[in-house]
């Protein structure tokens, strides 16, 4: 009977240790690392103004406020540095004196009490002036528009052409020799060339010819005019004097 439970414990120790090695122990997975903080991006340098695309101002000889949605941003005076304008739509009051402003290839001439708003946009540029001084406006090619107050002129420019519209209000433009001049509406447009004016033509100096001394076959006429005799090398006195000399007799004395 022992003998018995002996064999039953031996299989019974031998199929267990052939279940176990059947179904190995699954493998310990290996420790989860931490994980890398992201790397933060390199920090840009700091972007520098652009200046917006043909808008500057050349030009102030007196008092100037900047302005941007009716707030003044800037006051100008002659010796101050002109700022890079970097919008596209800006205010100006003159308060004194004269500025000039260059947008999109036009110049732009206010004078104290000029109150006006320029706007310049992929070839476009828009002028408002509102109460207070003419403001006037010249093209690439010299043409002149000045417009009176509570007046909006734009004006596009393209295939060499600068077409001008006044918006609303009045304004004259003239040619760059300021003898032809056309009165515009509300509405009504021109077109002007935006070639620049040819250079003036360089001045040519007359050359003068001289006339040719009068060739004389020396025959001497009342109209000749004869060069004076040459000046004696003689001292008259002397001359005088040796001929006084030579004149004197020699008188002898007799003897007794």
């Amino acid at each position: 009977m022992k003998l018995f439970h002996l064999v039953a414990i031996a299989a019974l120790a031998a199929f267990g240790g052939n279940l176990f090695a059947q179904a190995p122990a699954a493998p310990a997975k290996p420790a989860a690392k931490p994980a890398a903080a992201p790397a933060k991006p390199a920090a840009k340098p700091a972007a520098k103004p652009v200046p917006a695309k043909g808008m500057k101002i050349t030009k102030i000889t007196g008092t100037v406020n900047i302005m941007k949605d009716g707030v003044i941003v800037k006051t100008l005076k002659p010796g101050d540095a002109i700022p890079v304008i970097t919008d596209n739509k800006l205010s100006f009051a003159v308060v004194e004196g004269t500025m000039e402003v260059e947008a999109g290839g036009k110049t732009i001439t206010a004078t104290t009490g000029s109150n006006f708003t320029v706007t310049s946009n992929n070839g476009q540029v828009n002028v408002a002036l509102g109460a207070g001084a003419p403001v006037a406006v010249r093209t690439e090619s010299g043409n002149n528009v000045v417009l009176t107050p509570n007046s909006e002129i734009k004006m596009i420019t393209a295939n060499e052409k600068v077409e001008i519209k006044v918006e609303k209000g009045n304004a004259v433009v003239s040619n760059a020799a300021g003898g032809e001049t056309q009165n515009l509406a509300a509405g009504q447009t021109v077109s002007v060339t935006a070639l620049p004016p040819p250079p003036p033509p360089a001045a040519v100096t007359p050359v003068v010819a001289e006339d040719a001394p009068p060739v004389t076959d020396g025959t001497v006429t009342a109209d000749t005019v004869l060069p004076p005799p040459p000046t004696s090398t003689v001292n008259p006195t002397q001359e005088t004097e040796e001929s006084v000399v030579a004149e004197t007799p020699v008188v002898s004395e007799s003897t007794p």
